[in-house]
């Protein structure tokens, strides 16, 4: 499970509230006391820090168990895959309709055994570019220069 879906799962409850600072998902219950801490990183319960000595009292019965689940999905995926993946868009200054460079996006790509090359959307238009994970981008440096790619690199901003 990766952090963002953990705390989307855990606000879905009434009784509790999480959020991410520092390195650890803080979880509070309904009168906005912090009741725990689990750092990115945990990997077990002994990890977890519990900041209202009345945890149990702080959650009904059901609450405590729906915690407890996701609690324990979360320390049963690997590190590595509790963060969501980046993506990135590509991106390039372009004389098209005159000497006036504007900004053009990816939108798709033609590849042939002669050549390969990029196709460009319309002028500023990021929403019908192409998206890539950095190993996608990792991947066309067979093809295109791998600093030609890092230059035309734009990162996604979080939906």
């Amino acid at each position: 499970m990766k952090i963002d879906e953990f705390i989307k799962k855990v606000n879905q409850n009434d009784r509790m509230e999480a959020e991410t600072f520092n390195g650890v998902v803080a979880i509070y219950d309904d009168s906005e006391h912090e009741v725990l801490n689990i750092p990115f990183y945990a990997t077990n319960l002994l990890e977890i820090k519990y900041m209202k000595p009345a945890f149990y009292n702080s959650f009904g019965k059901s609450s405590r168990k729906y915690l407890s689940a996701l609690i324990e999905e979360l320390l049963h995926t690997p590190v590595k895959n509790r963060f969501p993946e980046k993506k990135y868009v590509l991106s390039a200054m372009r004389n098209v309709e005159g000497p006036v460079p504007i900004k053009q996006y990816v939108n798709g790509m033609h590849v042939s055994d002669k050549n390969t090359e990029f196709q460009f959307g319309y002028a500023d238009d990021k929403d019908s570019a192409m998206k890539f994970t950095q190993q996608g981008l990792d991947n066309l440096s067979q093809w295109f220069p791998e600093e030609a790619i890092e230059a035309m690199k734009e990162p996604v901003e979080d939906e």
